[in-house]
């Protein structure tokens, strides 16, 4: 466990415990204010000041100024964060090979979580251990088909087998549908069950009657982006995940 030493809160910076203590290493963020040098500065001086290992930075895709700034001050460019929107409509018809997790399906779902998320800007970003990366998202369905207020409604389609060849969670938020994680079993991709997963979504938002429906997904990750593209999903906005290694920083002798 990665000790907080009591991070107080702050306006501008967050240390995020659930991060540090899954990847054993003093991790923040900086929140979704305005970056310039100013804050740059800020924000390394709140790195020193509480030992942060490592600090996340999400910066709109179109703010050129922010992105030279982060570049020039030693942050590196992990992932392209692309969300995409569509209406929450449906038939009514409820997929019937499509069902609620259940506790038993954990240790199938473990096992598909840790191999489906490589794009993740945790694998792209070179220095957390892989096996960290795959529990993060092993960990990730777990709590989501154990706490249904941690990520809302888990459903897996169910093969002859009667084991989950995949899932997606999705959830209500401000009226909003909102899709979370998606994947299908490997020995299943190639038969459908992404794009049904998602039609069974949207059905299941406008159900609950969300008139929207969103999920962000990598910009490197075509196959996810064409699949919400046929569900009638399109673009909304595109952003850029930086991080900011303390080891990295001294390396090159940049300030800190």
């Amino acid at each position: 466990m990665v000790d907080s030493m009591q991070v107080p809160d702050d306006p501008c910076f967050r240390f995020l415990n659930w991060d540090s203590a899954h990847f054993g290493l003093r991790i923040g963020r900086v929140l979704p204010v305005r970056f310039d040098t100013e804050l740059s500065r800020q924000a390394l001086m709140w790195a020193r000041e509480f030992s942060i290992d490592c600090m996340y930075l999400l910066l709109a895709a179109e703010d050129a100024a922010a992105i030279r700034t982060a570049a020039g001050c030693g942050w590196r460019m992990v992932d392209i964060r692309v969300t995409l929107g569509a209406p929450a409509v449906g038939d009514g018809e409820h997929d019937s090979h499509i069902r609620t997790a259940k506790l038993e399906d954990i240790p199938a779902l473990r096992r598909i979580a840790a191999q489906s998320h490589k794009d993740s800007r945790f694998y792209a970003d070179g220095n957390f251990p892989s096996a960290k990366c795959d529990d993060l998202f092993a960990t990730w369905i777990e709590r989501s088909v154990r706490e249904r207020e941690f990520a809302g409604l888990v459903l897996v389609p169910e093969t002859q087998s009667n084991q989950p060849a995949g899932y997606v969670t999705c959830s209500i938020t401000d009226g909003q549908g909102r899709i979370g994680l998606v994947a299908v079993d490997e020995k299943a991709r190639g038969m459908g069950w992404g794009t049904r997963l998602v039609a069974e979504s949207i059905r299941w938002s406008a159900r609950h009657g969300a008139e929207r429906i969103s999920v962000v997904t990598q910009g490197c990750n075509v196959a996810a982006l064409r699949m919400y593209e046929r569900c009638g999903f399109r673009v909304e906005s595109v952003q850029l995940w930086f991080h900011w290694w303390r080891v990295r920083s001294e390396q090159l002798n940049q300030p800190y």
